[in-house]
């Protein structure tokens, strides 16, 4: 169920192509959800499963380059980038691993799949790291907003969904 909400979600982006980062980024909080209630082994096979489809269905192939190469499986991996005592060291990693991630992602998009990225091309040259640099901004943005979901989730909104789902 959570495989089918997720393609219908990554398939608004065919409806909405400005929200490239947006939509990809509400699809993964269903791997984050799912792993709360199970576990890895099943939030895995959600962001497996949406990927495999939405790779398939969903036109808008930008959006799910996203979220393959970045925010689908980001909520299995969040809490390795959490362990730092130190948040400054924790925002390092966040910040070195988005930067690879979102560059790699580009460069495949661009050179193996042949996705059309004019703006980019027609831009002076300080325009792609000001496109980063704000990335970047969104994505701990993201990452902080996911850890606030995640407390909220766990205090406040947990023993309803399990008595709403419930077996009886």
């Amino acid at each position: 169920m959570c495989i089918a909400l997720s393609v219908v979600i990554m398939l608004s982006s065919s409806l909405l192509p400005t929200l490239t980062y947006a939509i990809p980024a509400i699809a993964a909080l269903l791997v984050l959800f799912m792993q709360i209630e199970c576990n890895s082994k099943w939030a895995s096979a959600v962001f497996v499963g949406t990927s495999v489809i939405s790779a398939i269905v969903v036109p808008y192939k930008e959006a799910v380059g996203i979220y393959i190469a970045l925010l689908g499986y980001y909520p299995l991996i969040k809490t390795l980038f959490d362990k730092p005592k130190n948040k400054y060291i924790s925002l390092l990693i966040k910040s070195v691993f988005f930067t690879v991630v979102i560059v790699a992602t580009y460069w495949v998009m661009m050179h193996v799949f042949g996705i059309s990225t004019e703006l980019l091309e027609e831009s002076e040259k300080f325009f792609v790291p000001v496109l980063v640099v704000l990335g970047l901004a969104a994505f701990l943005l993201y990452d902080k907003a996911m850890t606030m979901l995640e407390i909220t989730y766990y205090r406040k909104w947990q023993r309803t969904v399990r008595k709403l789902f419930k077996r009886r």
